[in-house]
C-alpha cells in the first residue's frame, strides 16, 4: 500500500500548499532511514549533515516509553501541541487514542519519510493532524488556530511538547519562535473574546437602531454594477500618486471607495460610485463631514447596519445601501434582502465582498499598500487622521513586498491581506480578475501585479452610467419593521425564560458551595455523597444544553460566547485532570460545581444585556407605530 500517494491526496484537500512542497520532494537526501525487517514500525533515523542518530539501541521501545509518560500527563486532553514529526510514531500513537495534534516541523523531508511510514490520511482530511512549517509559520496563521471555538475552551491547557530531543538540539530558535507566537495568539484571542462581548452588545445596539433606515435604504440585492471595472480606492501611503489617473478615468470606471478615501477623493473632485464603512467606532463619522452634495449626488454611501449612529446622521439624506455584517445577532432578524457582507475587518475587504457579489469583471486594487512606506508613513497625503498613525508601529514583521523585496507591514494589515489572499481564489473561480495596482506596499498573492495605467488603457472603453436602485415601498417597508417587531418579542419571552433557568440554576449552585464550605469548615467533606454532587451536576448540564442547542440563544453567540469564555478556559483545565481515585473523583466534581458559579453568572449578565437593548429598541422604534 503506498501510503505517501494516500497522505499527499487527504492533504491536498486542507493544505493545498503544502502538498505541493512535498510532491518537490523525491527522495531523502539528508536523513537516512533504517526500518526493522522484523518489526516495521520499530524505526531510526540518521542525520547525516549532523552525524546524529536518533535512537541508542531500540526505537519502538524509547518510543513507548515516551509515550506512555507523556499518557499520564495529556491522557484527557483533546488537543496536543509537537514540534516536530520525528519518525511519525508517537504522532500516530495519539492520534490512535482520537486526539487533535498540531505539528510544526522544520524539515519538510522528515515529513516526507513520515508520510511514507504511516497512512495518516484519514487524521489529515478530518483535520485531526494539522501540519505547519516552521520557516512559514507566523502569528495569523497561530490566531486561526486559537480563534476556532472548540481549541479555544482548551487554549488554558496548551503546553508545546518536541518528540525529541533532536529538535531541542538543532531546531531550539524555531521551537522558541513557534511557542512564542503560539502563546501570542493564545494571548490575542483571551483579550479579543473579553472585548468581544462589548463590540457585540454595541453592534447590536446600533443594528436595533438603524432597522428603520435600512428599510428605507436600497436593498443590496437590487443594486447593478455600471461598468466591468470595480476600483477599490484604499488610503495607503501610494494613493496620492494614483489620483490623476484615476480622476482622468473616473467617468470610465466604478469607483469603490473606503471611508477613509473618501476626503481625499472629494478633495480632488473624484466622485466615487460607492463608499464603503463597517466600523461601530464614533471616529468613522468624521469621514462624513463636510459632504461635496452636489458632487456625490449620484454616490449611494454603503454603511453596515452596525456602524455609529453619528456616521448615518452625517451621511443625512443622501443614497444609501445598508447592508449588515454576516454576525449571528444581524442572521437573527431575518432580512436577507439587504444582504450581508463585511466578513472581513477592513473597509476594503467589505468592497472587495460588494465587487465580487456583483460579478465585476475586473477588481482592481489602488492605495492597498498594507505596509509602512519607505519614508515609515501609514497612510496617504490628505488622510483625516494623518501620514502617520503610530498604534501600526506595534507588532510588526517584514513580508515580500509589491516589487519583489521585502517590506514592513503590521499585525492588522497583515490580517487584511491574509484577506485578500484567501478570498481571490473564490473570485478567479468565478472568471473574475484581481489586479494589484497600488504599486507599492505588499505583494497580494493571486492577484496580477501592473502599473494602474497599462491596466486603465487596456480595459477602458465605454462610459458609465448613473447606477439605478430603488428602495422598497413604504408599505413593504412597514411590512418588514412589524415582522422585526414580532420577532423580537419573541426572542425577549424566550431569552426571559432562560435566564430565569440560568439563575434558578446558580442560586441551586451556591446554595450548595455554601454547602460544601461548611462542611470544609467542619472537616467533614468526606461526608459529601458522589450522588448530591451529581444531582447539582445535572442541573447544570441542562442548561449547558439549552446554552449549546438553542436556537435562540445561539442567535446571540457573538455577545454571550465572550462572556463566559474565562470560565470555560478554567473549565477545561479541571476537565483534563486525572480522576483515578476517589479523591481526585470528588474533588474534581466539586472544583467544577465552583467553576459553575461564574459561568452562570455571566451567561444570566449575558442574556440580560441583550433583553435589555431589545426592550430598550423596541420601545423608540415603534413607538409610533
Amino acid at each position: 500500500m503506498d501510503f505517501y500517494k494516500k497522505n499527499l491526496q487527504a492533504l491536498s484537500e486542507v493544505n493545498a500548499p503544502l502538498c505541493a512542497q512535498l510532491y518537490s520532494v523525491s527522495s531523502n537526501q539528508k536523513y537516512e532511514v533504517y526500518v526493522d525487517e522484523k518489526d516495521p514500525i520499530n524505526i531510526n533515523l540518521y542525520d547525516k549533515e549532523n552525524d546524529y542518530i536518533f535512537y541508542d539501541a531500540q526505537p519502538l521501545a524509547e518510543i513507548t516509553k515516551q509515550y506512555e509518560e507523556m499518557f499520564q500527563e495529556y491522557a484527557r486532553h483533546p488537543f496536543l501541541w509537537f514540534f516536530g514529526i520525528s519518525n511519525g510514531l508517537l504522532i500516530k500513537m495519539f492520534l490512535n487514542l482520537g486526539k487533535t495534534i498540531f505539528v510544526f516541523e522544520p524539515e519538510l523531508e522528515l515529513l516526507y519519510i513520515a508520510f511514507n511510514l504511516f497512512d495518516l490520511s484519514d487524521e489529515i482530511r478530518t483535520k485531526r493532524l494539522q501540519i505547519f512549517l516552521t520557516k512559514e509559520f507566523h502569528f495569523n496563521i497561530a490566531n486561526d488556530i486559537t480563534d476556532k471555538g472548540d481549541v479555544k475552551v482548551f487554549l488554558k491547557t496548551y503546553s508545546l511538547e518536541p518528540t525529541h530531543k533532536y529538535y531541542d538540539s538543532f531546531y531550539f530558535e524555531d521551537l522558541q519562535f513557534i511557542n512564542k507566537t503560539m502563546i501570542e495568539a493564545i494571548r490575542n484571542t483571551i483579550t479579543k473574546e473579553g472585548n468581544a462581548a462589548n463590540d457585540s452588545l454595541i453592534g447590536l445596539d446600533h443594528h436595533l437602531k438603524h432597522i428603520p433606515q435600512m428599510v428605507a435604504s436600497y436593498p443590496l440585492k437590487d443594486i447593478k454594477k455600471n461598468t466591468e471595472n470595480a476600483i477599490i480606492v484604499s488610503t495607503g501611503p501610494s494613493l496620492a500618486k494614483q489620483l490623476p489617473l484615476l480622476k482622468e478615468y473616473q467617468d470610465y470606471v466604478t469607483i469603490l471607495c473606503i471611508d477613509a478615501s473618501l476626503p481625499i477623493l472629494q478633495k480632488e473632485k473624484i466622485a466615487p460610485d460607492f463608499v464603503f464603512s463597517l466600523e461601530r467606532v464614533e471616529e468613522t463619522a468624521r469621514f462624513y463631514e463636510n459632504l461635496d452634495r452636489e458632487l456625490l449626488k449620484d454616490t449611494i454611501f454603503m454603511p453596515t447596519s452596525i456602524v455609529h449612529p453619528k456616521t448615518l446622521e452625517n451621511i443625512g439624506d443622501m443614497k444609501k445601501a445598508i447592508s449588515m455584517r454576516p454576525f449571528g445577532y444581524t442572521y437573527a432578524f431575518n432580512m436577507p434582502k439587504w444582504g450581508y457582507i463585511g466578513i472581513g475587518m477592513s473597509a476594503a475587504n467589505m468592497a472587495f465582498d460588494f465587487a465580487y457579489i456583483l460579478k465585476f469583471k475586473n477588481i482592481v486594487l489602488i492605495g492597498q499598500d498594507l505596509a509602512f512606506a519607505p519614508d515609515g508613513k501609514t497612510h496617504s497625503k490628505g488622510a483625516i487622521y494623518g501620514e502617520k498613525e503610530e498604534q501600526y508601529e506595534q507588532d510588526t514583521l517584514m513580508i515580500k513586498g509589491y516589487y519583489g523585496d521585502e517590506v514592513k507591514t503590521s499585525k492588522w494589515w497583515h490580517i487584511f491581506l491574509s484577506t485578500f489572499i484567501h478570498d481571490i481564489p473564490k473570485v478567479k473561480e468565478d472568471g473574475m480578475n484581481v489586479y494589484n495596482c497600488t504599486e507599492g506596499g505588499a505583494y497580494i498573492d493571486g492577484a496580477i501585479h501592473i502599473p494602474f495605467k497599462d491596466f486603465l488603457i487596456e480595459n477602458t472603453k465605454e462610459k458609465k452610467q448613473p447606477i439605478e436602485a430603488e428602495s422598497i415601498p413604504q408599505a413593504k417597508q412597514l411590512h418588514y419593521l412589524k415582522r422585526v417587531k414580532k420577532i423580537i418579542t419573541l426572542y425577549t419571552q424566550r431569552l426571559e425564560w432562560i435566564k430565569s433557568e440560568v439563575e434558578n440554576t446558580f442560586l441551586n449552585v451556591m446554595k450548595t458551595i455554601e454547602m460544601l464550605e461548611q462542611y470544609n469548615d467542619e472537616n467533614r467533606l468526606e461526608e459529601i455523597e458522589f450522588d448530591q454532587l451529581a444531582a447539582v451536576i445535572g442541573t447544570i448540564d441542562k442548561i449547558k444544553d439549552i446554552y449549546e442547542n438553542d436556537k435562540v440563544l445561539r442567535k446571540f453567540g457573538n455577545i454571550t460566547n465572550p462572556y463566559i469564555v474565562n470560565a470555560e478556559l478554567e473549565l477545561a483545565v479541571i476537565m483534563v485532570r486525572p480522576s483515578d481515585t476517589e479523591i481526585e473523583k470528588k474533588k474534581k466534581m466539586i472544583d467544577w460545581i465552583y467553576e459553575h458559579k461564574s459561568w452562570l453568572f455571566f451567561l444570566a449578565g449575558a442574556i440580560e444585556n441583550v433583553i435589555y437593548l431589545m426592550q430598550e429598541n423596541y420601545k423608540e422604534i415603534y413607538k409610533n407605530m
